[in-house]
């Protein structure tokens, strides 16, 4: 099973594949959408390695966050960075520079900043 550190290194390719596009120019924002979804979602699942939990579907992953003392309080964000990364994956929508600045990156700082003394700390 991969380790904390495993899924911080996945967490951090993904943010550098995500921020490799000029949000201005790129055709290809959904897919910066869904590189800033899995981005967050390993940080989460770097914690989730710390406890030797090791979720292998979406909705276990989900039941989990929302069921942890800890991370219930970043699951408003992690729902919403879910919800933003179906419609880039599922449905025919035009992402807006603004909208990925203002409205999507800012919810996988949140979740990172959050988790930053829960799965930083111990490196």
């Amino acid at each position: 099973m991969p380790n904390r550190n495993s899924h911080i290194e996945k967490a951090q390719h993904n943010e550098k594949f995500y921020l490799s596009f000029d949000a201005e120019k790129t055709d290809y924002k959904d897919w910066v959408v869904v590189g800033i979804f899995y981005s967050a979602l390993h940080y989460i699942d770097a914690y989730f390695a710390l406890r030797n939990k090791h979720p292998f579907a979406h909705g276990m992953r989900d039941d989990w966050v929302k069921d942890d003392s800890h991370l219930s309080q970043i699951w408003p964000e992690y729902r919403d960075l879910k919800e933003y990364r179906q419609k880039a994956s599922y449905k025919v929508y035009a992402f807006s520079t603004q909208e990925i600045k203002n409205d999507i990156i800012p919810l996988l700082r949140s979740i990172k900043n959050y988790l930053q003394k829960l799965i930083f700390s111990n490196s």
